[in-house]
């Protein structure tokens, strides 16, 4: 009987301009006079730092 090895599922990584570095996407929430707010982004894997802010509300 042969068994796999299980790996974590981990989130795949996003298109990330900066090179090679680990990200995936998140919510994260924030709170303000209207209330919390919740929206996805981009973090690095290693800090949990915001990669770039969305670039979808151009103007």
């Amino acid at each position: 009987m042969t068994t796999q090895q299980q790996q974590p599922k981990t989130p795949k990584p996003a298109d990330a301009g900066t090179g090679n570095e680990d990200t995936f996407e998140t919510d994260i929430s924030e709170s303000g006079d209207d209330g919390t707010s919740v929206r996805q982004a981009e973090v690095k894997k290693e800090d949990l730092s915001e990669v770039k802010p969305s670039q979808e509300k151009g103007g």
